[in-house]
């Protein structure tokens, strides 16, 4: 597997040209790349082209092809706008000269205004009160030729905590609402693209899947298709990912083949510092 020095490394990417940018996957078992990656990858090479004065506040993408976890992924940038207050940068992922993805990022000079934000459910057990997921993931095999393997991001990475039993690869009747928290192992530093481009990393994951829930299914039911779409993700104040933050998710419909999925990151103060949105593609 790999550790966190690996995955920020990853992440950055390497530079070909100004607006060019070239990433490789890291291993996971997984028949396709990663979603959170492609989302952070591209993140982090439009935080690249603009100017430090500037903050990334919101993104919003399409999935449009699987990615080849064995081939490099081109990022080329277009900076479609460079205004007073607002900068956007579009970005499209490419392999084999095709498509896999696009993005326009957001980035804002931050400014004064009026705050509010909605409350952190109640009753969520401190992460020092709960087992880590590493420890206690269950390693099924699929039930059919063909089926997915589960898998968790290695604890030299990210610790991740659930206040319940559950997660993607086991199947429980529930409420569409989950959650855990997480936090990002070893030192980073200080620059707040840092933090975002590993918090865009961990919004990909389990998102989608919590329409699963009400309907007794995970990502090992046999026959079961599934696939990201889309995502949206709002920065609302600046974080740090190697404090602990949990992760609310709810899927509020689910229809014709797609399930809508939000979500909101809370500091344990209860902070509201980022929001989501995704929809994702079940067939079975």
């Amino acid at each position: 597997m790999f550790d966190i020095n690996q995955l920020l490394a990853n992440l950055r990417l390497e530079q070909l040209d100004d607006l060019l940018f070239r990433g490789a996957s890291l291993p996971l078992p997984l028949p396709k790349v990663y979603g959170g990656q492609v989302l952070a990858q591209a993140m982090s090479a439009a935080s690249r082209t603009v100017g430090s004065d500037r903050i990334a506040h919101s993104m919003h993408a399409y999935f449009l092809r699987p990615g080849d976890g064995n081939r490099p992924i081109i990022y080329d940038v277009d900076p479609i706008r460079d205004g007073n207050s607002f900068t956007t940068r579009r970005v499209v992922a490419k392999q084999g000269g095709k498509a896999i993805f696009n993005c326009a990022v957001s980035f804002h000079i931050p400014e004064q205004g009026v705050d509010h934000q909605m409350d952190m459910p109640e009753g969520i057990p401190d992460p020092e009160s709960l087992p880590s997921t590493f420890h206690r993931v269950i390693r099924l095999s699929p039930s059919e030729p063909g089926g997915q393997q589960p898998f968790e991001l290695p604890l030299e990475v990210v610790d991740i905590r659930r206040p319940e039993e559950g997660g993607a690869f086991v199947p429980v009747v529930a409420e569409p609402i989950q959650g855990y928290w997480f936090r990002f192992s070893g030192e980073l530093d200080d620059q707040l693209s840092t933090h975002q481009t590993l918090l865009t990393y961990m919004t990909d994951k389990e998102l989608m899947l919590t329409g699963l829930r009400v309907h007794g299914l995970s990502m090992l039911t046999p026959g079961i298709q599934v696939a990201s779409l889309d995502h949206a993700l709002w920065f609302h104040q600046p974080f740090r990912v190697d404090e602990w933050l949990y992760y609310h998710m709810d899927s509020p419909r689910s229809g014709h083949a797609r399930h809508f999925s939000r979500g909101s990151i809370y500091t344990r103060k209860g902070v509201l510092v980022a929001s989501c949105a995704q929809e994702g593609l079940v067939r079975l």
